[in-house]
């Protein structure tokens, strides 16, 4: 298992513990980088930027 994958199934792990209450998704927010940040960059960041707030919003029903 490569560890991007890895950093992805720990996110979905944790955020596993918010589709119990919505007190427990008050320790998780969405990532949100800065328009200067997102040329720099990688691939896999984004994507697990993505998987962490797909998930959340599923989950904590995060608003887009």
């Amino acid at each position: 298992m490569k560890t991007p994958a890895i950093a992805v199934l720990l996110t979905v792990l944790a955020l596993q513990a918010c589709s119990t209450s919505a007190d427990s998704c008050a320790g998780f927010k969405p990532i949100r980088p800065a328009i200067a940040d997102v040329d720099a960059m990688s691939p896999g960041l984004a994507r697990q930027i993505v998987t962490h707030n797909e998930t959340g919003a599923a989950l904590c029903r995060w608003k887009p």
